[in-house]
Parts: C-alpha cells; sequence; structure tokens
C-alpha cells in the first residue's frame, strides 16, 4: 500500500543520499571554477546554490516522514506480513499446478502445448514481479536483510527455464506432429498404403534426427511411439484397401465392430478414423480376418467371372466364305474347348464356400455357355448336312426333278439357313448370335427337315445302288451326278474307273454319241462289244449299265473262246513271229496269258496221261522257245500296249518255265501227283452252253469259275515260291467259304498277292486301308457293295481297327460266310442275308480278305471268333 511505497521511497533516497552530496559539492565547485574563468551563464540556468538549497529542503522533509513512519512501522511490518503470506500462497499454487499439468503429454497438438506454455509463463512472470516488489518491501519495513535468498523466487526462475526448454521440444515436434495431422485428414477413399507409409517413414526418419535434449522428452517417446504404431499399421490397411473388400464386406466390418454411421458412407471417412479404431481392430481380429478371407476368396471367383464376361463379350466366330454365296462358321474347336472348360469351372465354383455372393450372375453365365453349346452344336450338324445336300442339290438341275419334294423342302430350308449366316455376318460376336430370338428352336428345326431331306435323298441312293450293286464303290454326290446325266455319257466318263477295274472310259460311237461300242483301259487298250449298247433303248442308268457289265464279261468269255485254238495253231509254228503278233494285237493282255495258261495246263495235263513213260521236256522245250521269241520281240521297237502284253507273258513264261523244271525235277509222273495238283491250272471247257463258266481254275482240290472281270492292263506280279504257297492257301480258304489273312512284314507281298489272285480268278478286287476312321457303320456298307456286286475286299492292316470294331465286323463276316456255304451246299447262285439293317443277295464269287503286320505298335489282337474265319499266312522276305 501507500505506506510501504511510501518507505520504500525513503530507503532508495536514503541510498542514494551520499552520491547525491558528492555530485552537489562537484557541482558547486564546477560552477565557483567558472564564475573565476568569468563565463558568462544562461538565462535559464539553475544555480548550484539552488540545487543545494531544495536538497537541504527535500532532507528535511524526508526527516520529517521518517519521523512519522517510524510512529506507524509496527503496523505497516504487519500489513507486509499479510501480503507476503497471500502471495507465498499464491506462488506455491502455481509452481504446484506447472508441476503436474505441464503440458508435455503425446496427446496435445503442438500448437494447444504451446498456447499453454504462454500461458504458463505469462502467469509465472506475474509471481517473480510480484515476489521482487514484496522482498524490496520487507527490506524497507526492516523485515529482511537485503541479498536474502527468495526460495519461491529460485524455483519460479527454474520453472521459467524448463518452460523454455519444453517450447523448444514443442516447436521441434511441430512440424511432424502438423504432417500427422495432414496425413490424419486424408480422405480414406484416396489413401495409397505404400505412399502412406513412405510418409511415415520419413517422419520417423525426421525424428531420429533431434538432438538428444529433445528426445528426453516424453512427448517425443509419445509422438514417435504413435508412428511406430501407425507404421505397423500399413499391412491391415493394405488389406482394407484391397479391390476384393467390397461394400458388403465392409457392412459386414462395420457391423461386426459396432462403429459409428460415419463409417457408412466411404466418402466421408477418413484416415483418422482409421487410426482411432486400432484398439476395436485388435480386438476384433479374428471376426475381421474372416471378412478379409471372405473376401480373397469372393475375388478369385470375381476375377473369375469377369474374365470369362471379358473373353464372350469381344469373342467373334471365325467365318469363311462358302462358294460366294454367304460366309459358314470354321474352327468350331476352340469355341467348344473355351465354352466347356468355361462350364467345367463354373460347376467348380458352385462348390466353392465363397459362391452365394455371385450365384445369380454364375447361373446367368452357366444358362450363356449351355446355349453356346447347345447352340453351336446342333449348328455343325446343320451347317454340314447343309454344305452335303447344297453340294448336291445344285450341282445338277436334274435332281430336282429325280427328288421333286426333297429338292423344294431343301430349297425352303437353304434360305432360312442362309438368312441366318447372313445375321452371323452382319454380328459374330457368340452373344449376339445366341440372343437372336428362338435360335436354338430354328436350328433344331432345320436339323429335322436337314436330316428327313438326307434320309429320302440315302434312301433313294440305296434304291439305285440296290438296282446296279458298283454305285456302292461311288460317292454319293458323284452318283447324283451320274444319275443326273445318264444320258450324257462323256460326263460319266470320269466315275467308270471306280466302277471297274480295268475301265478307264467308254467307247461311244462317233455318229450317234448315245451308243455304246466297248470299254478302254487308260493304257489305251480296248475292248469292242460284240453287241453294241444304246442309251436310247435302255435310258435307265441302272439298265445300260448292268448291260454294259455283262458285255464286258461276255465279250472277254467269246474273245476267250476264240484266241485258244488260234494259240495252238501260233504254237504249232513258232517261226511266223508276224502271225503271233497279230493274234497279240487282235485280243487284250488279259486273254493272251489266259491262253497260254490254258495251253500250258493242258500240254502238261496231256503229257500226265502217260504213266511211267512221262515226258514234260516237250513242254519245257515249247515254254522256252515261245520265251526266246517273246524275249527277241520285247527288245525290239514296240508299240506301247503291245510292249506290256510281251511284258507280261515273260513274267507269265518265266513262272511256267520254273514250275515245269520243278516237275521234271520231282519226276512227277501222274495227273494226280500233289506237285501238279499244288500249281493253279486253267481249263478251258468249250462244250458248256454258259460261255462265262466255259474257263475253270483248279488249285489242288479248289475250282473256281473265271470271273471275266476287265483287268485292264494292270502291272504284273512276279511269281516266287512264296507266292505259289500264299495262292494254294488263299484257294484252299476260299474253297471252304473262308476269308483269306497273309500276314508278315511290311514290303512281303500281301496285299500285291492278294490283288494278283484275284487277278487270275477275273475278280473286282477292292483294297481299303483300315485306320481308327473305320466304323461299323462304313465296314457295313463296304460288305454291302461287295456281296452284291461279287467282288473280293482287301482289308490292308487291319489289325489296326479298335479291339471293340474287330469283334463286331466278326460277326457281318461271319454272318456272309455262311451264306457262302448255305450256296455252295445247295448249289444256290444266291442267298439273302441282313447287314446293317439292309436285306442284300450275296454273289458267290465275293470273299473277303485281310492283311496284317502284327510287329507293328499301336495294333490290336484278332478276337477269338475273328481269327476262326480266316486262314492265315505267314509272308515272310522272299
Amino acid at each position: 500500500d501507500d505506506s510501504v511505497q511510501l518507505m520504500d521511497t525513503i530507503e532508495t533516497v536514503r541510498e542514494t543520499q551520499i552520491d547525491n552530496e558528492m555530485k552537489i559539492k562537484q557541482l558547486l565547485e564546477a560552477q565557483r571554477l567558472l564564475e573565476r574563468q568569468r563565463y558568462s551563464f544562461p538565462e535559464n540556468w539553475i544555480s548550484v546554490d539552488t540545487i543545494k538549497n531544495s536538497w537541504t529542503s527535500m532532507n528535511d522533509v524526508l526527516k520529517q516522514k521518517e519521523r512519522v513512519m517510524e510512529t506507524k512501522l509496527d503496523t505497516i511490518q504487519e500489513k507486509v506480513k499479510v501480503e507476503a503470506q497471500t502471495i507465498d500462497t499464491k506462488t506455491k499454487e502455481l509452481l504446484e499446478d506447472w508441476s503436474t499439468k505441464k503440458p508435455i503429454g503425446g496427446d496435445l497438438k503442438p500448437r494447444d502445448a504451446i498456447r499453454q506454455l504462454a500461458l504458463y509463463e505469462t502467469k509465472l512472470n506475474e509471481q517473480l514481479e510480484k515476489r521482487t516488489v514484496l522482498n524490496k518491501a520487507k527490506q524497507s519495513v526492516k523485515m529482511q536483510e537485503s541479498g536474502q535468498v527468495d526460495h519461491f523466487e529460485k524455483r519460479i526462475r527454474a520453472d521459467l527455464a524448463e518452460l523454455e526448454e519444453i517450447r523448444n521440444v514443442w516447436k521441434s515436434l511441430e512440424n511432424v506432429c502438423n504432417r500427422l495431422e495432414e496425413l490424419k485428414d486424408i480422405q480414406w477413399l484416396t489413401v495409397q498404403p505404400k505412399k502412406l507409409k513412405t510418409n511415415l517413414e520419413e517422419l520417423l526418419t525426421s525424428m531420429t534426427a533431434m538432438v538428444s535434449s529433445v528426445k528426453n522428452y516424453h512427448s517425443y517417446g509419445a509422438v514417435k511411439s504413435n508412428i511406430e504404431n501407425y507404421l505397423k499399421m500399413i499391412p491391415f490397411i493394405n488389406e482394407l484397401k484391397s479391390e476384393a473388400l467390397k461394400d458388403r464386406h465392409w457392412k459386414d466390418m462395420v457391423k461386426t465392430l459396432d462403429l459409428t454411421m460415419t463409417w457408412n458412407n466411404m466418402a466421408d471417412l477418413t484416415l483418422r478414423d482409421i487410426w482411432d479404431q486400432v484398439d476395436n481392430f485388435k480386438k476384433n481380429e479374428n471376426l475381421l480376418r474372416d471378412i478379409m478371407i471372405n473376401a480373397q476368396g469372393e475375388k478369385a471367383l470375381e476375377e473369375f467371372l469377369k474374365q470369362i464376361s471379358e473373353q464372350w463379350k469381344v469373342y467373334q466366330l471365325e467365318l469363311i466364305d462358302y462358294q460366294k454365296k454367304c460366309k459358314v462358321i470354321k474352327s468350331w474347336d476352340d469355341l467348344f474347348t473355351k465354352a466347356k472348360e468355361n462350364l467345367s469351372n463354373i460347376l467348380s465354383m458352385k462348390l466353392s464356400p465363397y459362391f452365394k455372393a455371385f450365384e445369380a450372375e454364375t447361373l446367368s453365365w452357366e444358362d450363356k455357355l449351355n446355349r453356346i453349346i447347345n447352340i453351336f452344336d446342333i449348328w455343325i450338324d446343320v451347317q454340314r448336312r447343309w454344305v452335303y445336300l447344297e453340294g448336291i442339290f445344285t450341282s445338277s438341275t436334274d435332281i430336282a426333278q429325280l427328288l421333286p419334294n426333297e429338292s423344294q423342302k431343301f430349297q425352303s430350308v437353304a434360305n432360312e439357313f442362309v438368312g441366318l449366316l447372313k445375321k452371323v455376318e452382319k454380328s459374330p460376336l457368340v452373344l449376339d448370335v445366341i440372343a437372336i430370338p428362338n435360335v436354338q428352336k430354328l436350328l433344331e428345326r432345320l436339323a429335322d427337315s436337314l436330316t428327313k431331306i438326307q434320309k429320302a435323298l440315302g434312301e433313294y441312293l440305296e434304291r439305285q445302288r440296290a438296282a446296279f450293286p458298283r454305285f456302292y464303290f461311288i460317292g454319293d454326290e458323284d452318283l447324283l451326278e451320274m444319275i443326273g446325266n445318264s444320258n450324257n455319257l462323256l460326263r460319266l466318263q470320269k466315275h467308270f474307273k471306280k466302277m471297274f477295274a480295268g475301265v478307264n472310259s467308254l467307247i461311244i460311237n462317233e455318229e450317234d454319241p448315245t451308243i455304246i461300242e466297248g470299254v478302254q483301259s487308260k493304257e489305251g487298250e480296248e475292248v469292242k462289244f460284240f453287241n453294241q449298247i444304246s442309251i436310247k433303248q435302255h435310258p435307265n442308268i441302272n439298265d445300260w449299265l448292268s448291260r454294259v457289265e455283262k458285255e464286258i464279261s461276255l465279250t472277254l468269255a467269246k474273245l476267250l473262246a476264240q484266241s485258244i485254238p488260234q494259240l495252238t495253231a501260233i504254237q504249232n509254228n513258232l517261226t511266223d513271229t508276224q502271225g503271233f503278233i497279230n493274234w497279240l494285237d487282235q485280243y487284250q493282255a488279259q486273254l493272251v496269258v489266259l491262253a497260254f495258261q490254258v495251253s500250258w495246263s493242258e500240254n502238261i495235263e496231256r503229257l500226265l496221261v502217260f504213266g511211267k513213260n512221262v515226258d514234260l521236256q516237250p513242254a519245257l522245250r515249247q515254254i522256252e522257245s515261245t520265251l526266246g521269241m517273246l524275249a527277241d520281240l520285247v527288245l525290239a521297237d514296240q508299240p506301247t500296249v503291245r510292249r506290256r502284253k510281251l511284258e507280261h507273258l515273260i513274267i507269265e513264261h518265266v513262272h511256267k518255265r520254273d514250275v515245269t523244271r520243278a516237275l521234271i525235277d520231282k519226276k512227277v509222273d501222274s495227273a494226280s501227283n500233289f506237285e501238279w495238283l499244288a500249281q493253279m491250272r486253267l481249263y478251258f471247257e468249250p462244250s458248256n452252253q454258259n460261255v462265262l463258266e466255259q474257263l475253270k481254275l483248279r488249285m489242288a482240290n479248289a475250282e473256281f469259275h473265271y470271273g471275266f472281270e476287265y483287268l485292264g492292263l494292270q502291272d504284273r506280279l512276279v511269281q516266287t515260291p512264296l507266292t505259289d504257297r500264299c495262292f494254294l492257301t488263299m484257294t484252299q480258304a476260299l474253297h471252304a467259304k473262308f476269308g483269306g489273312s497273309p500276314f508278315g512284314p511290311a514290303g512281303t507281298g500281301k496285299t500285291e498277292s492278294v490283288k494278283a489272285l484275284g487277278n487270275a480268278l477275273g475278280r473286282f478286287v477292292l483294297v481299303f486301308n483300315c485306320d481308327e476312321a473305320f466304323d461299323f457303320q462304313a465296314m457295313g456298307r463296304i460288305f454291302v457293295g461287295l456281296c452284291q456286286v461279287g467282288a473280293w475286299g482287301c482289308f490292308d492292316e487291319f489289325n489296326r481297327l479298335e479291339e471293340r470294331m474287330l469283334s463286331a465286323v466278326s460277326q457281318q463276316i461271319q454272318t456272309i460266310q455262311e451264306a457262302l456255304r448255305q450256296q455252295s451246299s445247295a448249289n444256290k447262285s444266291t442267298l439273302k442275308i441282313e447287314i446293317v439293317g439292309k436285306t442284300i443277295t450275296v454273289n458267290s464269287n465275293m470273299a473277303i480278305f485281310i492283311t496284317m503286320n502284327p510287329g507293328y505298335a499301336g495294333r490290336s489282337n484278332l478276337p477269338d471268333n475273328l481269327k476262326s474265319l480266316f486262314r492265315s499266312l505267314a509272308m515272310t522276305v522272299p
């Protein structure tokens, strides 16, 4: 109060009294010095005397005040004492408050901490100032000595120093904490875990670089600990940010953790919200892990469905131009492979525990893929049938006359199918195609119509084949071309070589192209018919072809009957080379060889009747003489056909010479000797009224009528002892109505031997190379043709067929062989059997041969029931 302030003032004046008096004395001396120097003082100059008088007056007043204050000293001291207690109490409270509440916690924001520090600093400075005034008052009222230590003042100054240090710590942490706050305020949808980790690591690095004095404070450790905890959460944040975690999983998590409504709207969510829930996350770690696992499991399924969707949305059908009419679909394999693979994966997907979330989408794709497979499965069949029938119905205008109903139906189907193909061409995307309204029903209807048309066509062609069995060796399109052009012989020429072994073309009358005069081989050898055939008189193709077939055989038989007596005359005069050449040119190579075979057989037979005095030397000499003449002729320049005939005769005569020498060496002296009987012998019986049965072939106890199939100028097989043995075995098999089965390594002549035997018997031999493509129906159709034509079928590499196929075929072969035996025993020329649902007539000349190479890998073993139907012969390298 005023009293304390007055005493303080008095004390202050007393402290400076001596100094002031010394200064006045100095001033007085200085003034006197100036006066002696006659210094002219200014008007406003204050005389030192005046100052000394004022100083004396003030001292008087001061003494008066001191006397007054001495009377009030006790009262003033009491007041100071009370004031001192009040200030001490407040100082103590402030110091305790600072001690317990100073801002050093890690949960504080730097700006809040600095604000608190400023407030504390103000309070401490205020207390410090009050204590300074109090101490002076105490000294003035003589309550304490000057220089006495105030412990409270000391503590305040220490706390102010600490406050400054803490302020420096928070200033150092301010940048780090501000950056952390910025990170916390990032929108959750924009958080990038990798970038977040980098930012946190940078903050941690900057804290590590701080001075050690800062590191000693709890706030530093708390902030650093927070950053480290946030870094530990990065893997979890990575999982939360996973693409696998969808809205449905997020809602499950919000519900599981019982989070606030803020979490339902991810757009409002910040990184702070995530970090604030760290304890909640740890507490429910297992539940969250289940949600994450489900999300990852569902992600795989979702990716698969996305892959299917992307694949099929752009998948286009591969189209190829078809005869400039439209574009048809090709490359089906890839389409079906993808569809079936996807469908298989969807079936596996249904077994997944995560399937439920995608059930609707999965079932939708399952339906689409099934539709793709079903629709294009039918489409393949429709397109294949349409292309096949389109080639038939548009190749000839005559087909419309032959099958008017089917032609009209096909045209209707074709219009619809081409219209569908045009739609596909506009948009070849698979999903667009299956989306065409009622496309599956349309295809099913087209498939049904085409099946019926094809069946009607097949039945028609089957009737044609039944009327002329050699049509079985012609394809459907070629057969329809032949039927449609039955009056155009020039167009039909190319098909004859498929139906007749040696016929390459017809010889047509130059003046009247409807008259057939004969046939010609590819080498140019001709067979002129005794009876020409007019297709005007027999317009039905089946009729005139049947007549051509019969006329070939009759002409050959009649020509043979003419050639044999002429040959006998020539052999009696071998010096007449020109006569032999004229005879050679007059007859076909096939007949020339037959005539010589008949001549040799009859010569040997005639010589063997002499019993003990048998001498086969004349026969041998005749063969050698003929062979010499043939050798001379073949060395000269000869026309192609004549040269081929000479070559055939040389091959035959060399074999007959070897056989004759063997008969002589083995001293064969009887026509019943096995060495003779084992040879192939031809006998001509002109007394037989049926010209087709005048020539017989015998081998051991087997006898066959020559078939008179025109063979042309085919290459002739050089016969060896192995070939003879093969012929003997095969003819014995034919005699017993079995099949023949030569087997052995490649190149030993299995197939060629069968063909040579067929040629020797005048049979039409067809060779079929067996492979896995042969099925039961194909084999059945071949058998039907062979049975009705009376041709031989040689099935090469028969054991390449599958075992189940072999077993099925054996039943067909057994049926045919039993029919042949019944014909033989009942002396019937024909017998009807049923094969592949068809009732057919079995020609007694037909035979089945199979060749096998057991040494090759991948070959099947013949079933026992099939083995029993064939007589086997091992063929080795001769």
